[in-house]
């Protein structure tokens, strides 16, 4: 492991580049002042299919087709009970540039950009010969959404994503893709009664669902998108009914290159809105169709693999009236794994979630909160069933942000507390996570796809223990930072594979216009 005082004089150079960066970056008027909720960007977010329609513009989100700046077309005062419009003055003249009499058909455009910092040391915990890894990386993108009436509208959105320095031992794959279409989709919205609507959207496009189990990745450089068709049922913010599918969309380095893999992903969604005890609760049903799998089973090779999901999802978000919130799941799954002749059979299954208290029904609250989590491992990897629970797109930041910790073969325990600063949107959180194997013939997985310690290493459970702090800070309506310091201690399993205590740095800057 390299030295602390080697790790600090690294992170002092790319401090510096990333200083520099951020000038250029952020060399923009400051935002007007507005409501505080004008940015929200969480990596366990869920996205509906369509914003529900508001009569000011919304928080700015990370799916930026889901914005409605359409109020800007009427001419009535933006003011509603009294509270300021949310947005920033500077970028309001390219949020409603219209194109008709009626305002109706109107374009709206927008961008981001993301510097990102992290360090881990060592790489892997120390499993790989990777050792000390540092990055720094920049993702900018601009869309434009085309609203040609009521019903149809054009969304098209350009992304590049660059490591400005070299990440020791090798690229991630979501880390670099040169300038292509990140997505490009028209919808329709067909309305049916009150608030009520069904929306029909084709194209490339972003899909995320079932809050942490379908991600897009908004911890990565370039985020995963797809190529298909989604139809959704939508009740004001409620999906009511949906389903997806698609195929999925490569990381390409060339320009324009990205085109689909050959990956298949696809789904079904229903729900309901218990008013008692204030509940919502989700059915899921997902399908893969996937290349070059590695487990366990079979000696660890890779192979494709064909796999079903149905997720139950009982969720209770925590908001200014509702002190207790949480989010719960349970998850089966079966298919085929293609590893032997006449294949292997998939039954795994899985429960996970959290539940969060705030102390005080008030802005600023200290925030207690415990999550736990149980994904299956293989018993028994020589014979013809595959038991590890899979999930190539889930929002590991559950785990910690380092994101080397996977949903596979794994029991994890953490308590965390934090406080809300509620006039500032500073919100600081600490946790301690407790991981094991479920089961100690399989592997451990530390990569969405891949065995980072495999089965025989150790005969012991206990992967180890994460300490992190988290800092989120909305500094102004457009500009979220987020910082998190890691410091992971190997248990026995990790240990025994040439592993050691791994610290992890992070630290971004992510502004939205």
């Amino acid at each position: 492991m390299n030295s602390l005082s080697g790790s600090i004089c690294r992170l002092c150079e790319s401090c510096l580049v990333m200083i520099i960066s951020l000038f250029l970056l952020f060399a923009v008027p400051k935002a007007a002042n507005a409501e505080n909720e004008a940015l929200h960007i969480d990596s366990s977010a869920g996205v509906a299919l369509e914003h529900p329609a508001s009569k000011h513009p919304g928080p700015i989100p990370r799916a930026r087709w889901s914005e409605d700046w359409s109020v800007i077309g009427n001419p009535a005062p933006l003011v509603v009970d009294d509270l300021a419009p949310v947005g920033d003055e500077f970028w309001r003249p390219l949020k409603h540039i219209t194109l008709n009499k009626s305002g109706e058909r109107y374009l709206s455009v927008g961008g981001e950009a993301r510097l990102a910092y992290e360090f881990y040391d060592d790489k892997d915990m120390g499993i790989s010969d990777v050792g000390y890894q540092d990055a720094l990386q920049l993702r900018l993108a601009l869309h434009a959404d085309l609203h040609l009436n009521k019903r149809w509208r054009i969304f098209t959105q350009l992304g590049y994503g660059a490591l400005l320095d070299n990440r020791e031992g090798g690229e991630k794959t979501a880390d670099e893709c040169d300038v292509n279409v990140w997505e490009m989709f028209i919808d329709y919205r067909v309305p049916v009664k009150a608030e009520e609507r069904i929306v029909v959207r084709l194209g490339r496009q972003l899909i995320e669902t079932g809050n942490m189990f379908i991600n897009a990745g908004e911890g990565n450089n370039v985020r995963q998108t797809y190529d298909g068709l989604r139809v959704g049922w939508l009740d004001s913010d409620f999906i009511k009914a949906a389903g997806f599918a698609a195929e999925y969309v490569d990381f390409d380095d060339d320009s324009f290159g990205m085109s689909g893999t050959d990956e298949y992903f696809w789904g079904l969604r229903t729900g309901v809105r218990l008013t008692q005890p204030e509940l919502d609760l989700h059915l899921l049903y997902t399908g893969w169709d996937l290349s070059d799998r590695q487990f366990e089973q079979s000696g660890g090779g890779r192979h494709d693999e064909q796999r079903h999901s149905l997720l139950l999802w009982l969720d209770r978000p925590m908001n200014k009236d509702r002190q207790l919130g949480l989010g719960y799941y349970l998850a089966y799954q079966f298919g085929k794994y293609e590893d032997q002749p006449g294949d292997s059979d998939i039954s795994a299954f899985a429960g996970f979630g959290e539940i969060k208290y705030a102390v005080y029904p008030e802005p600023s609250t200290p925030i207690l909160g415990f999550k736990t989590a149980y994904f299956s491992g293989d018993d028994d990897p020589d014979d013809d069933d595959l038991n590890t629970f899979y999930d190539p797109v889930f929002a590991t930041p559950f785990f910690g942000y380092g994101r080397d910790i996977q949903p596979h073969n794994l029991i994890f325990l953490q308590p965390n507390i934090g406080y809300r600063f509620g006039e500032q949107d500073l919100l600081l959180t600490l946790s301690h996570g407790f991981f094991w194997r479920a089961e100690d013939e399989d592997a451990f997985y530390g990569s969405p796809n891949g065995i980072t310690a495999r089965a025989g290493v150790s005969d012991s459970s206990e992967l180890g223990q994460q300490t992190q702090l988290a800092v989120r800070y909305l500094a102004n309506p457009n500009l979220l930072i987020t910082s998190y310091l890691a410091r992971f201690f190997v248990g026995d399993v990790v240990e025994d594979a040439g592993g050691e205590d791994r610290d992890y740095f992070h630290i971004g800057f992510h502004y939205l216009f």
